[in-house]
């Protein structure tokens, strides 16, 4: 039998690698899924002791495999005997979003008997990713678009959702370009911040009004908005820093743990705005945020009128 532990903080990079375990196999399976949070551990142990219909080997998928922890060590000790039958040619699949206690005795007699896989988001190439993906469609993409569109995506999931709404809008010419992304893909809060931070760095009164009502928009209180302001210009002063210091996008991209499309965004938004610029925003919105917190300001006052100085 063959088993594999995988631990995840993306379901869809998961699901990926379960796609590739699956193909990998030369020989015809029934898939089955299961989530721990709902179905028993019998439910699991009857399904691979029972033989198929046909006689075809299953490829058995167990979502919320953490849970397994909680059952009985007779219930453990029953699936890990399972899973040690070497004259099976099933194929299990325990996943977990939540990973696991490691030093548990449980965990320790299902791992002995398996494949650990660990799939993590800053481990994985947004941009290769959505290169191979456009590219099997004959689709082309610039480097300025691909940056754009990774930093649009907070995971997988997000980009495989994004290139698909982009391969329906560009059927035609096939050529997506960053005016594509911003026309048809959905702004992240941090861009939506990053925006309004820009405007307000320019003066631009306008510009920071029209970005505000569309953060309204969607119920953000202003004092969430102060502190968000004061965490990206804090954000903003760490990246300028690091970066005179000699650190590159893929050194930020490793350090901040984001995609290599918004690192990239983050230097360039960090290189257009002067330190003594960002010191005296942060000093201005710390202390409103202190006086919001205290009653002295009104939240939504406050705010505007540090939009209008």
């Amino acid at each position: 039998m063959y088993n594999y532990i995988i631990t995840t903080d993306d379901f869809s990079a998961a699901n990926n690698k379960i796609l590739e375990i699956k193909n990998s196999i030369k020989y015809e399976l029934d898939e089955v899924s299961y989530d721990l949070e709902e179905d028993g551990i019998y439910s699991i142990i009857d399904e691979l002791s029972t033989v198929s219909l046909f006689d075809t080997p299953k490829f058995v998928v167990v979502k919320s495999a953490e849970v397994l922890l909680t059952f009985s060590d007779k219930a453990v000790l029953e699936l890990a005997t399972i899973m040690n039958d070497m004259d099976s040619s099933n194929v299990l699949i325990l996943l977990s979003t939540k990973g696991f206690d490691t030093k548990s005795e449980k965990y320790q007699r299902i791992k002995r008997f398996s494949t650990y896989i660990d799939i993590k988001m800053k481990n994985i190439s947004l941009d290769k990713f959505a290169i191979r993906e456009l590219e099997k469609d004959e689709y082309k993409i610039d480097n300025e678009a691909l940056s754009l569109l990774c930093s649009y995506s907070p995971n997988l999931s997000y980009l495989e959702q994004y290139i698909e709404v982009l391969k329906c809008y560009k059927m035609n010419d096939k050529k997506i370009t960053d005016k594509d992304i911003i026309q048809m893909v959905q702004k992240p809060l941090d861009d939506n911040v990053y925006q309004l931070i820009e405007a307000v760095i320019k003066k631009d009164k306008k510009g920071t009004f029209a970005c505000y009502n569309d953060l309204k928009i969607i119920n953000l209180q202003p004092s969430y908005l102060v502190s968000l302001l004061i965490s990206k210009f804090q954000e903003l002063y760490n990246v300028q820093v690091l970066t005179k210091s000699g650190l590159n996008q893929n050194d930020i991209s490793n350090l901040f743990n984001v995609s290599s499309g918004r690192a990239y965004y983050m230097i360039k938004n960090a290189k257009s705005i002067s330190i003594n610029e960002i010191k005296n925003n942060l000093e201005y919105l710390n202390k409103l945020e202190y006086e919001i917190k205290s009653g002295k300001v009104d939240q939504a006052l406050g705010l505007e009128l540090y939009f209008l100085r």
